[in-house]
């Protein structure tokens, strides 16, 4: 089949791949004029099933409440896009009750246990080099309350295949010593053994190329202007630099996704929630760190990325607008320094790659994977909120599966748009 994919992040492109590998004919389209350059360029750059539980986590709607208004709120709701939030919210919080949210934790993570056998299989044939670490990922506590909330739910966690170690202060140092310096305030973490690290961006550049070799085409700096169809079967896509025609087309173009299905009718609950991150050059720091920190209670993971440190965090619903707030950015740069001092002396503040971008979250905090209602041949690969890097594999070969007309691993049912 002839098949166009709407979208050249990490979605899009893992569905190219998988695709390709069962002999269809692929073409995909970006308005970017490069892969990755919207929420795959510089995000935390953690594959950690550790967090596969949504944000709608339960309480969170009086936590939202609380912190709106708040400049330096780890998750910030400012009050000009509640219009667009009412449907969308009041559906968000229904799914934060603790059944629910459970059952979506499960979802998520056997996405997730699944994409790393498929990222495995995958660099076996083509090992990218993208500053990967296995590490495992470190989950750092300043409070008892906390600590005691995460040491009840491990057991659930092992009970959905995510595998956790409770540590003390000491073993903290032992595993990070670049915490030891202002680590006095930590009573302890967890330790995720099976999650990974590596730079998004670079393993996506790296898959453009692999795919250009295996003839899977790319069009760059185009706008999809109108889906045409007929009897429910979309015929062509109208964009900015003409028609492009196939058999089957895949949208995978994150939290803008909902602004194109709107072009023929459907909606599908997802917004847009922006997240910051900066990007520090390590290169001249000896003892930098070893592996990357996730601190809940500031909203942001820190992430060694070879001779880079990335720090991402906090979340703010604000529509689309893609303005980089520079106070915003200043909260992530103050946790880095907060957890790691040392990096004061290293920091070239002219040089600090500062980036936001929208994660495409979705009600119950699950991926929209698999075939679209309504038309026949549309095919839908997106809303995977903070875990796009955690679960992209997997998806994208769910995605191929289902439209190639295989079995696929995981019940794609779980993850398709009608079961809302």
């Amino acid at each position: 089949m002839r098949i166009i994919v709407i979208g050249s992040g990490l979605m899009g492109l893992a569905s190219a791949y998988y695709l390709s590998e069962h002999g269809h004919e692929v073409t995909v389209i970006d308005r970017q004029q490069g892969p990755a350059l919207e929420t795959s360029f510089a995000n935390a750059g953690v594959i950690h099933s550790s967090q596969a539980g949504p944000w709608n986590a339960p309480g969170i709607a009086l936590q939202v409440l609380k912190w709106m208004g708040k400049e330096d709120s780890p998750f910030l709701l400012r009050p000009n896009a509640i219009p667009s939030l009412i449907g969308w919210g009041l559906s968000f919080i229904r799914h934060s009750r603790p059944n629910r949210f459970r059952a979506n934790l499960k979802k998520n993570a056997a996405l997730a246990s699944y994409n790393i056998q498929c990222m495995q299989e995958f660099l076996e044939q083509h090992p990218f080099d993208y500053c990967a670490s296995s590490l495992g990922v470190m989950k750092v506590i300043q409070k008892e309350q906390d600590m005691e909330k995460e040491i009840a739910s491990m057991s659930f966690y092992k009970s959905v295949g995510i595998q956790n170690e409770v540590l003390n202060q000491a073993e903290i140092f032992s595993k990070e010593p670049a915490l030891i310096e202002n680590g006095q305030n930590l009573i302890g973490g967890i330790y995720f053994p099976g999650d990974q690290a590596g730079d998004a961006y670079q393993f996506c550049v790296q898959l453009t190329d692999l795919l250009r070799k295996k003839n899977v085409q790319f069009e760059y700096d185009l706008t999809v202007d109108e889906f045409l169809t007929s009897n429910n079967v979309i015929t062509a896509i109208k964009t900015s630099k003409g028609e492009y025609s196939g058999d089957s087309y895949v949208l995978a173009a994150g939290s803008y996704s909902p602004l194109l299905t709107k072009k023929l009718g459907l909606n599908i609950p997802i917004r847009p929630v922006k997240g910051y991150s900066i990007t520090l050059d390590m290169s001249d720091w000896e003892a930098k760190p070893l592996m990357p920190i996730i601190d809940d209670e500031a909203h942001v993971a820190i992430t060694p990325l070879g001779n880079q440190l990335r720090a991402a965090g906090t979340a703010e619903l604000n529509g689309y607008k893609d303005e980089i707030n520079q106070y915003r950015i200043q909260l992530v740069l103050d946790q880095v320094i907060n957890r790691y001092p040392e990096a004061k002396k290293h920091i070239n503040y002219e040089e600090i790659n500062s980036w936001c971008g929208f994660r495409p979250i979705t009600v119950d905090g699950v991926p929209i994977i698999g075939d679209a209602p309504t038309y026949k041949n549309l095919y839908l690969n997106t809303g995977h909120g903070h875990l796009g890097w955690t679960l992209a594999m997997g998806s994208g070969k769910l995605v191929a599966d289902n439209i190639s007309g295989h079995n696929t691993t995981l019940d794609i049912g779980s993850y398709a748009l009608n079961r809302f």
